[in-house]
């Protein structure tokens, strides 16, 4: 629950203001989210008397931290409550992979590129791009974010080893349809009269998906161990 303040003079930053700031790295981020992680406890800005929120700069950092571990990690709120947990404890928490989370980290982070920027850091060529995004495996864009560096960079891998994006269109018409299954399974959430029931929903389906691709691995796995014998 957000902090109390009798006052009604805000001592730092609006709602609005934090937007501002953060959408530079997270251009995603809405209002509604963030005042969903305050009613949820992950950060606490303090609550004036007129019900405005104003946030200090150490919860925009929180606010930081909790996007780059959502973004770049793919963690559910349950696992990054933990990781703030260690954090407030004083605990230098260990992300998945074995990275250490440090604030210097989340700040230095390159989070938009450009297309040559993508190019050129993946190693990727310009025709297999355009393959990516002809094949929908990637947005057709001028700016791009982490994740779509990180999807081009493993395009690069598999293309090493003969695949192309052309042999991947199954994977996205299986994609679309693991999509509706898991959006039917949170349309409960999102019908729900709450303001923040799509910033709910978006999380539970984040862990959905994450179990989603476990299976896949699992039965992709089984199935070319029994073609190799």
């Amino acid at each position: 629950m957000s902090a109390q303040r009798a006052g009604d003079v805000p001592t730092g930053l609006t709602i609005g203001q934090v937007l501002q700031q953060l959408r530079i790295q997270f251009p995603d981020l809405s209002s509604s989210k963030l005042r969903f992680w305050g009613e949820s406890g992950l950060v606490n800005p303090v609550r004036l008397a007129s019900g405005y929120r104003s946030y200090t700069a150490a919860d925009v950092e929180r606010l930081r931290m909790i996007l780059f571990l959502q973004r770049d990690y793919f963690m559910p709120l349950k696992e990054i409550e933990l990781v703030l947990g260690d954090i407030d404890a004083g605990k230098t928490p260990t992300l998945p992979g074995g990275a250490t989370l440090s604030i210097d980290s989340i700040l230095s982070l390159e989070v938009r590129f450009t297309r040559n920027e993508m190019l050129k850091t993946s190693g990727a060529t310009k025709s297999l791009l355009d393959d990516a995004v002809s094949m929908s495996l990637l947005p057709a864009a001028e700016i791009y974010t982490e994740d779509a560096l990180k999807t081009l960079t493993a395009l690069v891998e598999l293309q090493k080893a003969g695949i192309e994006p052309r042999h991947l269109r199954g994977l996205r018409l299986q994609a679309e349809k693991d999509a509706d299954i898991v959006h039917s399974a949170v349309l409960p959430i999102v019908k729900s009269a709450s303001r923040v029931s799509k910033e709910k929903a978006v999380d539970v389906a984040r862990d959905l998906a994450q179990n989603l691709e476990q299976v896949r691995i699992a039965v992709l796995m089984r199935s070319i161990e029994d073609l190799i014998g």
